[in-house]
């Protein structure tokens, strides 16, 4: 069901839930919905980091790895939603799994190999398309590079190919009978055609630079960023494997193909750069340390480059992780002081990124309360049907505008967004109730 439209009884999906239906299952056992997210992503963020050593071996040499793995640990995108409610650390164990399994199978091709990568590379596919796909390439170069234009005629993989298309088809259609009708957010054509954007937007330099910010921000933070530039020019002149090497352009195809909504609009869409930069800061770091005026500082060199790497971690975490206490103390409002069966009205104005994000389940989940969300991108019907059916109406109240660099990042994602007057409000017969310092209470006028 939508958390989002109130007491309309309609399902919205977009993804397969399997994740889902994994914290449902921990759910059942420990009775904390929040806790089973949690667990969940910290299970499959642990079984995403082992499977990765696998992968590890064969790209990198030697002291490589223990570089490689410490960013992995530290990098803020990995931390923050390594524990998130969120599918993306099943999204980065499925995506891991599936270059180990297409580097095994181009290792010994058996029937038994092919299936499961076969399996699992359509299993990540459904579960978020734009940040599995790209790794098909590796596969397809790693075939046809082992065994020619006789894989061509063979038929498992013609075979896979075609169960794969047809289910990715079959789940485009079971999206659209399920999510089309009179209050649709889109179907899913218009769905992937968003993700995707327009030619000439690639041409812009805004969705680029945010780009940029979100991988030096989050992913390779402070000197961790030169060094893993220094890294690229050691793997470019001297290394060249070429499993890490069809990674980075599959990496590259991810960033060109998947433009609007992916990368350069969520930081969480970067996670798929996560691995490849990895790799590549620890060939960098090895190759500084190995610098003959290096040599005799070792042990302090060692010290000094992972405090580096953590310390300038930290202040990101500060970032990542602040509260957002305004919805929390306005749902507790409404949770403590309305029916079960009042339908609320929630118009988030406290945050740029959020007064035009329509699908925003926070107030029904800690308020208990159906609830429509209204804000820049709700289809008109449905706030029609909030006007209808609201019994309250709550608003978040706007903060002081934010200064610096965070602000020039806000406008870069033009995500700079000023607060809505609600005086609409009080025209469509609601009154002010309540006022308290994060936030508005309307109730409907009697009269």
């Amino acid at each position: 069901s939508i958390p989002w439209v109130g007491d309309i009884d309609e399902r919205y999906v977009q993804e397969l839930p399997l994740y889902n239906y994994l914290a449902m299952g921990v759910h059942h056992v420990i009775g904390n919905l929040d806790m089973s997210g949690k667990i969940v992503s910290i299970v499959l963020w642990a079984a995403a980091f082992f499977c990765l050593q696998f992968i590890w071996r064969r790209l990198l040499d030697r002291q490589q790895p223990f570089w490689a793995n410490l960013l992995f640990v530290i990098a803020p995108l990995s931390v923050f939603y390594g524990q998130a409610f969120m599918p993306e650390m099943l999204v980065q164990f499925l995506a891991f799994s599936f270059v180990l399994l297409a580097i095994r199978y181009n290792e010994a091709p058996t029937l038994t190999r092919w299936i499961l990568c076969v399996a699992v590379g359509l299993t990540g596919l459904l579960v978020k398309l734009p940040e599995i796909s790209q790794l098909y390439l590796i596969l397809i170069v790693l075939i046809l590079g082992g065994e020619g234009r006789k894989a061509l005629w063979r038929p498992r993989y013609w075979i896979a190919a075609a169960l794969t298309v047809a289910a990715l088809k079959f789940w485009g259609n079971y999206l659209d009978v399920v999510n089309v009708g009179p209050l649709s957010f889109g179907s899913s054509k218009e769905t992937l055609s968003g993700y995707i954007g327009t030619w000439d937007s690639r041409f812009h330099l805004a969705p680029w630079a945010m780009v940029c910010f979100y991988l030096s921000a989050f992913v390779v933070t402070g000197p961790s960023a030169l060094t893993t530039a220094y890294g690229l020019w050691v793997f470019l002149r001297r290394q060249r494997k070429k499993i890490l090497g069809l990674w980075l352009l599959s990496l590259a195809l991810f960033y060109l193909l998947w433009f609007r909504l992916a990368a350069s609009a969520q930081s969480y869409s970067n996670l798929p750069a996560l691995a490849p930069l990895c790799a590549l800061f620890g060939i960098g770091m090895n190759g500084l340390l190995a610098f003959k005026f290096v040599l005799p500082w070792r042990r302090p060199a060692i010290i000094g480059a992972a405090l580096l790497v953590i310390l300038p971690a930290i202040p990101v975490y500060r970032y990542l992780f602040r509260q957002d206490r305004h919805i929390l103390a306005a749902a507790k409002w409404v949770r403590a002081n309305t029916k079960p069966n009042d339908v609320i009205l929630f118009r988030p104005n406290h945050r740029s990124d959020m007064i035009d994000y329509p699908f925003n389940p926070i107030m029904r989940y800690y308020g208990k309360r159906p609830t429509f969300v209204w804000t820049g991108n709700t289809p008109e019907l449905y706030r029609k049907a909030a006007l209808e059916r609201a019994n309250y109406a709550v608003i978040t109240l706007p903060q002081p505008p934010p200064s610096g660099l965070l602000a020039m990042v806000n406008r870069l994602r033009r995500s700079d967004r000023h607060p809505e007057s609600t005086d609409w409000l009080e025209t469509s017969g609601f009154r002010i109730l309540v006022r308290e310092n994060d936030f508005l209470v309307y109730d409907r006028d009697p009269l």
